[in-house]
């Protein structure tokens, strides 16, 4: 039996099969997420099982500093620092 297509959930034949992220695909149904663009084996980048265009390519960034105890004493230190007054202006 052939298998589903997950873009399109049409049947995928063999002659228009890509098997890629654990998923198969028609060729033409094997695009980015976000802008649609056809994309093929050397142009893909997968996330969370998804296929992006390297344009698109979701990015992780880091949102928030965790309060770790090494962390919360750099604070302290800094914001003792900042109170101090320097030494041009003590001249």
């Amino acid at each position: 039996m052939n298998p589903l297509c997950s873009r399109c959930n049409l049947v995928v034949y063999p002659t228009e099969k890509v098997n890629c992220l654990d998923k198969y695909w028609h060729k033409g149904c094997f695009s980015c997420e976000v802008c649609k663009m056809t994309l093929n084996m050397k142009n893909y980048k997968g996330f969370e099982k998804r296929p992006y265009c390297n344009a698109h390519y979701p990015k992780s960034s880091f949102t928030c500093v965790t309060d770790t105890p090494e962390n919360l004493r750099l604070k302290q230190q800094s914001k003792i620092q900042s109170q101090r007054p320097s030494a041009c202006s003590l001249l």
